[in-house]
């Protein structure tokens, strides 16, 4: 025992340079904790008029190949940024955008009624819409324009778990004596049926589906048989409606006016019904046409005075993309838009447009929208650079889906085969060599997740799926080949696997500390398409941590069987729940309460308590607590730059536990879908049939795996709990269980088939189960004359 016990403790000099780093890392973690990054404040005295320009579909690659002129004249001036067009669906329809948009928060759609926004006296020939609206809602509409299917709208989303108030925006405005108006008209058929597509109304509806003043109806438009469904938008009867809103008396009077570019949303309709070259020349005649209206517009805009924001709310149906952004106001320097959903210069989301309405013309945020104000991070880059640094943004985020699928299967594949040639090799007593090939696959194997993050240092979109592919194989080859020849000349059994999981741990938590570029649109990070998170941890990324930091810290609690290594194992683990934890790095709310009880379990399996009902009691509190924590941490940073855990804090100290309860719903449902979709699933089982195997071949390789290395046991149940937990509280489902299975099983089958870990001539079973801290102790005491 003393020899092999020799190849996995450290030397004194190893432990003097481990006490070092230790100080090293506590005082960067201290350092970086009280940072905030730098964000460009807006001006003090908010404008008192607000245009919306509304260009369904455009995109910043779009917007450099057309010659908009007008557009381009005002992204200059701006601060820019790609819009994540999500509501409760990654690919926002016309009807979820605006609905989206009206309450600052994600909301639902029902499509057959959305678009039917009408004026009073319009409708059909029996009944007029303000009669039915009477009818349907027993409001007496006090506006121009009534939402038919409001009710309707609003049964679809109190099904949602996502506490949305639609028309909350107009509500908040009027409530403030800012006036509101919408000029749109998307309609339009081939056939005889009539198709009101109004949805642009919905954005500025009120709460009870009214829309105040503006233009909605069929007298925007022109017949031109040329065009999409045969009609276009009349110039000069738009400008006319826009300017009788903008410029009525008094003329200093708040206003928020939405202008809506409808002959874009017809162009984006009538695309399933040509071919592509047909489409290419409407969408160009619209974006001229876009343009052209925008320059009018801007002709009865004061930019010494007045705020433009100009946004795509939805893109193309069948393409997940991210779509323009831009808001101009009197005194900003021209740079990139963020906010405090997504944490990143140049990103913001659909549900971030209805606070930062608000916050333009000088009115709080209601604390029942989800959403957060645009901020300004001035940048010297000029509008072409910008531009360029936002196609590739979304260029990657649409990379990134054909990744993730890909490289799940080949890892998990990959794990397969491990698992089986393991079970093999141990139950056939292979040759060495065999033994070898075994830790070889697995070190690859493990090797894979940490790469396939390292990759994202690359432009995978610009140099192509097979760069990707030829990077993720050689490079984790090249890591196996290395810990393969660190385990030999070091002649320690672990030192392979175990700087493989230390690589896995340094790239994920390096990469979170220095704003997670590497894992925005990673094959396992996070793109703005996919995820509603995009900072922190992510889920994937979680199971690895989780896995590996397990599995360290009960090789660091064998190879120090002392107090003192017990501490540097518990150690470990609450760095990686800082980093999980931190404000600043994510505040990963469902990684905290996962990995804080997993981290008491393995405390508990060191310490030898038994496990009681207060144990769960007890370290239920202890989790709640330091949830608590991080999350009043989080709380006490300014609004503008609080992650989620510290935005969910303020929903509760304002509106009781109900935006919680919502939460966990929601993560529910995402839960159970994602847990029947994804190919992660697929390691559950073969991990769960690995262990039983290497639990009842006829020679116990498990345990006496557990005899080599006493503290085995304590990693193992915590990858399990880790595992469990995290798959209940996050919305990736199962994904966690998967990652983490891998990470577990991959790790038992390169130390299962080593014998000099598990000898095939060892002591039986029943032997395995003898004290072995004495033996352990006196491995640790003996010097050793080895260099470091």
């Amino acid at each position: 025992m003393k020899p092999m016990m020799r190849l996995l403790r450290p030397d004194r000099a190893a432990r003097a340079l481990g006490r070092r780093w230790c100080v090293v890392v506590l005082v960067f973690f201290g350092v970086a904790a009280v940072a905030r990054p730098a964000v460009g404040q807006g001006p003090g005295e908010p404008p008192p008029r607000l245009v919306i320009f509304s260009v369904p579909g455009l995109t910043w690659e779009a917007s450099s190949e057309a010659d908009l002129r007008a557009l381009n004249d005002l992204f200059a001036e701006s601060a820019i940024a790609d819009l994540a067009p999500r509501s409760v669906i990654s690919r926002s329809g016309p009807g979820e955008a605006y609905l989206t948009i009206s309450a600052g928060s994600r909301a639902a759609t029902e499509e057959l009624v959305e678009g039917q926004v009408l004026a009073a006296m319009e409708g059909g020939q029996l009944t007029p819409a303000g009669e039915v609206f009477v009818r349907r809602t027993g409001v007496e509409p006090d506006g121009k324009f009534v939402t038919i299917g409001w009710p309707q709208l609003l049964r679809v989303n109190d099904a949602q778990p996502y506490d949305a108030v639609p028309g909350l925006l107009a509500e908040t405005l009027r409530g403030h004596g800012v006036g509101t108006a919408v000029v749109a008209n998307a309609d339009g058929n081939d056939s005889s049926v009539t198709s009101y597509q109004r949805q642009a109304g919905l954005g500025l509806a009120d709460i009870d589906g009214v829309v105040a003043s503006g233009a909605l109806d069929t007298n925007l438009l022109s017949p031109d048989a040329t065009r999409p469904f045969g009609f276009r938008l009349d110039h000069e009867a738009v400008v006319d409606a826009f300017t009788a809103e903008w410029d009525a008396p008094p003329s200093t009077d708040r206003r928020v006016v939405m202008v809506e570019a409808s002959d874009l949303a017809r162009t984006l309709r009538y695309r399933p019904l040509v071919d592509e070259e047909r489409y290419d020349e409407l969408l160009a005649e619209a974006l001229a046409d876009t343009d052209a209206l925008f320059g009018q517009l801007m002709n009865h805009i004061d930019l010494d005075r007045d705020a433009v924001m100009v946004l795509a709310p939805y893109g193309e149906t069948a393409v997940t993309t991210l779509t323009v952004a831009a808001l101009y106001r009197p005194g900003i320097d021209p740079g990139y838009l963020r906010s405090a959903s997504t944490q990143r210069a140049g990103i913001v989301t659909l549900v971030d447009v209805a606070p930062t309405v608000l916050d333009t013309v000088g009115i709080a945020r209601p604390i029942e929208m989800e959403g957060r104000e645009f901020e300004v991070s001035p940048s010297d880059a000029s509008l072409g650079e910008r531009r360029d640094h936002l196609i590739s943004v979304d260029a990657a985020s649409k990379f990134r889906t054909q990744l993730l699928f890909p490289t799940t299967i080949v890892l998990v594949l990959v794990l397969a085969g491990v698992a089986a040639f393991a079970a093999v090799v141990i139950a056939g007593k292979w040759s060495d060599r065999a033994r070898r090939a075994v830790q070889f696959a697995a070190l690859a194997n493990l090797a894979g997740l940490p790469m396939s993050y390292v990759a994202r240092g690359f432009p995978l979109e610009e140099l192509g799926i097979a760069f990707y592919w030829v990077f993720l194989v050689l490079s984790s080859l090249v890591v196996a080949l290395a810990a393969t020849v660190l385990t030999r000349r070091t002649g320690r059994v672990l030192a392979g696997l175990v700087s493989v999981l230390v690589l896995m741990v340094v790239v994920l938590v390096a990469d979170v500390m220095s704003g997670s570029n590497l894992h925005m649109s990673a094959a396992f990070g996070y793109s703005p398409t996919g995820n509603s998170r995009l900072y922190g941890i992510s889920n994937y990324s979680f199971g690895q941590l989780a896995a590996a930091t397990s599995l360290l810290a009960a090789f660091i609690a064998a190879a120090w069987p002392t107090k003192r290594g017990r501490i540097a194992a518990l150690a470990l683990m609450g760095l990686a729940l800082v980093v999980l934890g931190v404000p600043i790095w994510g505040s990963d709310v469902g990684g905290v309460l996962a990995f804080t009880p997993t981290i008491l379990v393995v405390a508990g399996m060191l310490y030898h308590y038994r496990l009681r009902l207060r144990s769960l009691v007890v370290g239920g509190l202890i989790t709640v607590a330091v949830v608590t924590v991080f999350g009043l941490a989080d709380l006490a940073r300014p609004p503008g730059e609080r992650a989620h855990l510290g935005r969910l804090f303020e929903r509760i100290g304002n509106e009781g536990l109900q935006p919680l309860l919502s939460i966990m719903q929601r993560k529910l449902l995402a839960n159970l879908r994602v847990s029947t979709s994804s190919f992660w699933v697929a390691a559950v089982p073969i991990g769960i049939v690995f262990y039983v195997l290497l639990m009842r071949l006829p020679d116990r390789p498990l345990t006496r795996l557990r005899g080599s290395i006493p503290t085995l046991s304590a990693g193992l149940v915590a990858a399990v709990v880790a595992a469990v937990l995290g798959s209940l509280v996050n919305d990736s489902g199962a994904i966690v269980g998967g990652v983490t299975v891998l990470v577990v099983t991959a790790s038992l089958a390169y130390m299962v088939v080593d014998r000099r870990l598990a000898p095939d001539d060892g002591p039986p079973a029943a032997q395995a189960e003898e004290p072995v801290e004495e033996p352990l102790r006196e491995a640790v005491e003996e010097p050793v004359e080895e260099p470091v």
